[in-house]
């Protein structure tokens, strides 16, 4: 597996729209992910850019658990994998996971 070009995870929301990575090795500062205010440096946070900032903090949990999923041969729908020349079909969990995978990770 290649080496990730975002920010490893976890990151954490600091409940005021702003996201951190972990702190790591000698670093004593957690590097600055993003900030989902609309207004930086304001102070104002609203409601959705709060809601925004955790989403955007799940986003290394999330795509795990899609790596995890896109492994798992138990959740394929496909019942026609044969035609698609042993390729999984476009509405099956599989081929769905994977294709955010590369959206999520494509340079």
């Amino acid at each position: 597996m290649t080496r990730a070009a975002h920010t490893p995870g976890p990151w954490q929301d600091n409940e005021a729209g702003l996201i951190y990575g972990q702190v790591s090795g000698d670093d004593d500062e957690a590097p600055f992910v993003a900030d989902c205010c609309n207004k930086p440096g304001s102070g104002e946070y609203t409601t959705q850019e709060k809601a925004n900032a955790r989403l955007i903090a799940a986003a290394p949990l999330l795509l795990e658990i899609l790596r995890t999923k896109a492994r798992d041969k138990e959740i394929c729908t496909c019942h026609t994998r044969s035609w698609y020349g042993n390729r999984h079909d476009t509405q099956c969990p599989i081929s769905i996971a994977s294709d955010a995978i590369a959206e999520a990770t494509r340079a």
